[in-house]
Order: structure tokens, then C-alpha cells, then sequence
């Protein structure tokens, strides 16, 4: 690897680091962000290793879901939320892609919504609670290695968000995106990288078998 290439590579992580540690604690630690949510059928679970805020607010998250007439998912992550708290998270994902790749439009899209619950322990007289109802549209686009046995798909997923306080918190309307790369083995196996940049800042990548 090149000295361009290295210096390139730290560039990058510095300036994520340093984007992820613009937003303070309270609100990020929401159940949501990344979604980790492209317009396709996806049945089975996720392992993700996520960071929110800066680098020490990490934890892990864990999906599973159930592809069907409406694509169902559940999800749960634990993180650290700074100052010895923790965040607990939990949520449900509904999707289901309505737009199909064709010679007039070069997208597959599908609508998004769900529900999930946020709670971190510490400041707001001993805990901040959060319910939180998305909607929006995930955005991607399948590319085939020649052989057809691998696919890159970058998506892209905007939403707003109600978020209401349930200790603390005010309720507010929230505007997120989701910038998204996965690497598709097999409808069974792939990897997922996400970054949520809008009201907070996450970044989380993980394997969905």
C-alpha cells in the first residue's frame, strides 16, 4: 500500500470520527440508526458492531428478518452512551420494495417505516426514554461481478422521524439518511457497512447470514 493510500485511509477515518463527535448523547441513542435497510428480501440475522457519537459510545446490534408479502424485523442493540451510561435499544422494521430496476428508471426503491423505543440511563433525573416512529424510502442498485457470484449495492435511505419523549426529552421531528454499502455473496451471507448522517451522526458495519 502506498504512503498516499495510508495517509488517504487516515484522512478518512479521522474525519468520520471527528463528525460522529459533533452530536451529544442524549437524543443519538435512538434505536435506529443505521437502519441497515436496502429495498430487497431479506431473511435471516444481523450482527453489527456500531458506533454513535464518537468513538467511545460503541456497542453492538442485532437483527433478524423475515422476508414475505410485507418484509418484517426486529432488531436490539446496547451501547455505551458516555460518562459510564448505557443505551438500550429495540424496534421493529416494516418494508417492502415497490419500485423495480427497469430501462426507464435505473433504482430499485422501497418504502420504510417501523416503530422502536430508546432508553439511556443517566442525566434527565435518572433516564431519557424515546419512541420513535420512522418513515421513509431506502434507494439502491444492484452491480453483478461477471461471474454472478457476488453483487455491490450501495443504497441510500432518507426518513423523518417523530421522536417523543417519554422522560425528558422533548418531542421533535427528525430528518436522517442512511448512506449505505453491502457486499452480496449470497442471499444468505453478505456484509453491510452504514453511516446515518442528519439530527446525529452513527456509523456500524456487521454481516447479515
Amino acid at each position: 500500500m502506498t504512503r498516499c493510500s495510508v495517509h488517504g485511509i487516515r484522512t478518512a477515518v479521522v474525519a468520520i470520527v471527528a463528525l460522529l463527535s459533533q452530536v451529544g448523547t442524549g437524543t443519538a441513542q435512538v434505536y435506529d440508526r443505521p437502519q441497515f435497510i436496502t429495498p430487497y428480501d431479506e431473511t435471516g440475522f444481523g450482527a453489527y458492531l456500531v458506533v454513535v457519537n464518537d468513538i467511545n459510545d460503541f456497542g453492538g446490534m442485532v437483527t433478524y428478518r423475515k422476508a414475505g408479502d410485507v418484509n418484517l424485523g426486529v432488531r436490539g442493540s446496547v451501547n455505551a452512551a458516555g460518562d459510564g451510561d448505557v443505551a438500550f435499544n429495540g424496534g421493529l422494521d416494516v418494508y417492502k420494495q415497490f419500485v423495480e430496476v427497469s430501462d426507464s428508471f435505473p433504482l430499485d426503491v422501497a418504502w420504510v417505516t417501523g416503530f422502536g423505543f430508546g432508553y439511556v440511563t443517566g442525566g434527565c433525573d435518572g433516564g431519557c426514554g424515546i419512541l420513535r416512529v420512522p418513515a421513509g424510502v431506502s434507494v439502491a442498485r444492484q452491480f453483478l461481478s461477471e461471474d454472478g457470484k457476488w453483487a455491490l449495492v450501495p443504497y441510500l435511505s432518507p426518513r423523518i422521524a417523530l421522536d417523543i419523549g417519554i422522560s425528558g426529552p422533548d418531542t421533535k421531528v427528525h430528518f436522517d439518511t442512511d448512506i449505505g454499502l453491502e457486499m452480496r455473496f449470497s442471499q444468505q451471507w453478505l456484509l453491510r457497512f452504514g453511516l446515518t448522517l442528519g439530527s446525529s451522526n452513527a456509523l456500524g458495519f456487521g454481516i447479515v447470514f
